[in-house]
């Protein structure tokens, strides 16, 4: 027991009277050790204590125990609950009441539960091989994962039992990077082993005719007159390899293929100009495209040729943001670009966002400065699984919910694993989107205008990070080679947008994505911004791609605005914001006229205006009017 005392001297009539108070803000330790009920210690990982003192019903204390026991310091005299969580799972709950000495308890939870999982294809009989299932609890967080053998099964997981009515696992089940179903609720009982049956609805055989598009340019096929080349696809877990002949038309065609993970080849391939590629062959998407890589490389300094149309300009975007899922390692991949002041588009998962407090306040705090937000749609379901109707629908509801919690309307739009169709397209168009970004290598193919479009179609070019199919993890990949993807995109088709994920910055621990950002590949992150701000080359978001959206108003002029309207800024320091509208021809004035400022005072007005446009209450053009009534009027000369 720690003992502070507190003396105080009176003076009384010639002597010194000595008062003692115990201090009562001294700390006293808890001594907590979890067993289960049939008296073993538990293994601590993945166990945290919510502490609650006296009768309040916010949290006091949340502790990730890091031993078993394990120990937490509180103030004396006080009433504490503790409540345990395993994998994310409630346990248990104890009380002790801390007066003058530590105190030490023991809190028994419930056994762990078996589970194990069997997947099979849509017959339901037909085991379903190299499936990766994703054991998650239910606020998402990842906890476990393996993958089926030639049964269709995954070995058995001991793991927390679900004693609480509203707790259950979920799991998620992937064929290589490809989502395919989410099985919940899952329960466990106390020491009891459940065997959960997983029926996934695509066939074990495509019959559906399988199409292989090879291109040797970025938009011409190869022809009878050019050379002769074979595309040859190998099953990853089942060793199945076929190869075809590209045919006049610059087709490889295959059928009855079985559902999988394969990969494809080009031959011959002497200077290695033809990328090899991971397909996910499941019956939803028959058609995919291969580009032949051109030999004139550029370097890093070079500027971009003029035969094509060009922004010179790179977007970074972000998928797959969402509440609790590696939130730590997705705010450490922002804060690269919120510390440098440079765009990112985000990806938000409207029906798995805004919960996660840590998270949406980091966004909201920096989204008017650094981020676009993109709508990544509902769940992690293609659109093209959906009638239009349907799409409609998931759409308004991304948009809702992002507007909920952020105040903001998306116009950009990431589609679910990067498949869209004829459908997505015209549900964007009136649900006023401008822009969709997807992928190349998922279907998306050129040319890509960048201006006189009603939808902008703007996909990945390169990436920070790839599959690895062997270990059934993303990893990522060095700066110079995204840097390489990237110069040749702008080569190819006047752009490039840069696809991250969190998981490739996530370290993993025995093939499971931990809650920690891999510091070597932020730094990888790092040095491509560098290098690529060095070659002059402007980072910009993806709405701000296209050629025709240079004579927009730049955020950081809203910024400007908004502070000025608050007083954080005086006129000069707004006036230098009008500067850079004006030269870059935003606002139209005189050629003979000069910038500067008189002595006339601003109409609070305009000040209100400026004000009300930062926050998004009126529109650009509104605004514009405004700072038109200065120029006109003299208050700011030019």
């Amino acid at each position: 027991m720690k003992l502070n005392k507190i003396i105080i001297p009176f003076v009384l009539i010639g002597f010194v009277l000595m008062i003692s108070f115990d201090n009562v803000y001294a700390d006293e330790t808890i001594q907590v050790e979890i067993k289960y009920t049939n008296g073993d210690r538990a293994d601590f990982n993945g166990m945290k204590l919510l502490v609650y003192q006296d009768f309040e019903k916010s949290v006091f204390l949340e502790k990730q125990l890091e031993n078993n026991p394990d120990t937490i310091t509180v103030p004396e005299n006080h009433r504490y609950k503790i409540e345990v969580y395993a994998n994310g799972m409630y346990a248990d709950v104890e009380y002790v009441q801390v007066n003058n000495n530590s105190e030490e308890i023991v809190i028994n939870i419930p056994l762990s539960g078996g589970l194990k999982f069997d997947v099979f294809y849509e017959d339901g009989q037909t085991p379903m091989e190299g499936a990766r299932v994703v054991i998650k609890s239910n606020d998402n967080t990842e906890w476990r994962q393996g993958i089926t053998n030639k049964l269709g099964e995954t070995v058995r997981y001991w793991i927390q039992s679900t004693t609480n009515q509203n707790d259950h696992y979920i799991a998620d089940v992937f064929l290589g990077e490809l989502f395919l179903k989410s099985q919940y609720p899952i329960k466990l009982q106390p020491g009891i082993s459940t065997d959960e049956k997983i029926i996934i609805n695509i066939p074990e055989i495509v019959d559906d005719l399988i199409t292989i598009n090879a291109y040797k340019d970025a938009t011409t096929k190869i022809s009878a007159s050019d050379e002769k080349i074979e595309v040859t696809l190998t099953n990853l877990h089942g060793g199945e390899v076929i190869s075809n002949e590209v045919n006049f038309r610059g087709q490889a065609q295959f059928s009855n293929l079985k559902s999988g993970t394969y990969v494809a080849k080009v031959t011959p391939n002497e200077d290695n100009l033809w990328p090899e590629l991971n397909l996910q062959i499941i019956g939803s998407l028959n058609e995919f495209n291969i580009f032949k890589i051109q030999n004139e490389k550029i370097d890093e300094q070079d500027v971009i040729p003029n035969e094509i149309e060009s922004c010179n300009c790179v977007a970074f975007r972000f998928d797959d943001v969402q509440d609790y899922w590696l939130n730590d390692v997705q705010i450490q991949f922002m804060n690269v670009f919120v510390e440098r002041e440079i765009p990112l588009t985000i990806g938000i998962i409207g029906d798995s966002f805004g919960n996660d407090v840590k998270l949406l306040d980091f966004i909201n705090e920096n989204h008017k400065n650094s981020f676009e937000i993109a709508s990544h749609g509902i769940g992690n379901t293609p659109f093209t699984e959906f009638s239009k109707e349907e799409q409609d629908i998931k759409l308004k509801q991304s948009v809702q919910s992002i507007e909920d919690k952020l105040k903001i309307t998306p116009k950009v739009f990431v589609p679910p694993q990067n498949r869209f169709n004829e459908d997505t397209k015209q549900i964007l168009v009136d649900n006023g989107f401008t822009h969709i970004s997807a992928s190349i290598l998922h279907g998306d193919s050129p040319p890509f205008p960048l201006k006189n479009e009603e939808l902008y179609r703007f996909p990945e070019i390169g990436t920070t990070g790839t599959f690895d199919p062997e270990n059934n993890v993303f990893v990522g990949v060095s700066h110079d080679e995204t840097l390489s993807d990237t110069l040749e995109g702008l080569e190819r088709y006047g752009f490039a947008v840069i696809v991250s994920h969190p998981q490739e910055f996530s370290k993993t621990i025995n093939g499971t994505y931990v809650n920690e950002a891999n510091i070597s590949q932020i730094s990888e992150l790092e040095k491509l911004v560098d290098k690529i701000q060095e070659s002059k080359i402007k980072i910009v978001s993806i709405n701000q791609i296209n050629i025709d959206s240079q004579n927009t108003i730049p955020p950081w002029i809203k910024n400007n605005a908004g502070w000025w309207a608050e007083g954080t800024i005086n006129d000069e320091t707004f006036v230098q914001g009008i500067q850079y509208l004006v030269q870059e021809r935003i606002i139209i004035v005189s050629e003979e006229s000069q910038i500067g400022s008189n002595e006339q005072i601003v109409p609070s007005w305009i000040k209100n205006n400026a004000g009300w446009w930062a926050e998004g209450t009126i529109n650009d053009e509104t605004f514009v009017q405004g700072i038109e009534f200065l120029v006109k009027n003299g208050i700011i000369i030019y």
